[in-house]
């Protein structure tokens, strides 16, 4: 399997599990089904202090955990190389934040909130091809991913700070 294709089976499995979302109770809701199998925890764990009081705010989402990756097939993953596995990992870390920071009502801090841990799994993602890739060029890329992602997360960090609300965006 590719990583193109885990990539768009995942992003497909999101999306889906999230129009679900709706029609399930509160208590499954802070979860959803991974492609892989597992179960991918919504969770503002990872987000700035501005981010997360935002969410919990928004009353959407009660006791949420982070990322459990006990529950992912053990299958799926013997088949994959190491940047694969790598490349999985960091969509499914990425993912929970995310969809966590999309619950926010105020719809600037929700993106702002959501951009950060999207942007963090990039620097995770070329972190990956640091370690495990071959390519001068691809890795030069990578760096440049690592550089400027950091400093947008600083930015959106800082914007956070003068534009949340401390009780909670709503």
């Amino acid at each position: 399997m590719t990583i193109r294709t885990i990539a768009l089976s995942t992003l497909i499995a999101s999306v889906a599990a999230w129009g679900v979302m709706a029609q399930q109770p509160q208590a499954q809701q802070n979860q959803m089904q991974h492609p892989s199998g597992g179960q991918m925890a919504m969770s503002a764990e990872g987000l700035p202090e501005e981010c997360r009081t935002a969410v919990q705010a928004g009353g959407q989402m009660q006791n949420m955990q982070g990322m459990d990756m006990s529950g992912m097939q053990q299958g799926m993953m013997a088949n994959m190389n190491e940047a694969q596995k790598g490349y999985m990992e960091t969509m499914m870390k990425m993912h929970g934040p995310m969809v966590a920071a999309h619950m926010i009502k105020d719809p600037d801090v929700a993106f702002v909130c959501g951009m950060i841990p999207h942007h963090q799994g990039a620097i995770d993602m070329a972190r990956v091809v640091l370690k495990t890739g071959d390519n001068a060029e691809a890795k030069k890329m990578a760096e440049t991913v690592i550089k400027a992602q950091e400093q947008e997360i600083a930015e959106m960090k800082d914007w956070l700070k003068k534009n949340a609300k401390k009780e909670g965006a709503n």
